[in-house]
């Protein structure tokens, strides 16, 4: 009899542990699905930066040629070249 019970008491607790297993398992496997999603995430906002310095760097070696500072000179300070004619919007205002 008392062979009986302990035999029952431990395929109860295999039961249990496996239980505890399984929802051990579902709960890290939502955990992995996040991560993933985060990965994917951070990987585009590496793309990003990664797209967004190649266009500083550009932007910085342009920086110091004529075009750059014609540029510069127009749409920072309103300058304008020799012989050409400005009009101004006087509604603008």
């Amino acid at each position: 009899m008392r062979l009986k019970k302990a035999c029952f008491v431990t395929k109860f607790l295999i039961v249990v542990v496996s239980i505890c297993a399984i929802i051990t398992l579902v709960s890290l496997q939502d955990q992995v699905r996040a991560a993933k999603a985060e990965v994917a995430d951070l990987e585009q906002q590496v793309l990003y930066a990664e797209q967004e310095k190649a266009l500083m760097e550009e932007s910085l070696q342009d920086l110091g040629s004529d075009k750059s500072i014609k540029k510069i000179a127009r749409t920072r300070l309103g300058m304008v070249e020799s012989g050409e004619i400005v009009f101004y919007d006087a509604d603008a205002q």
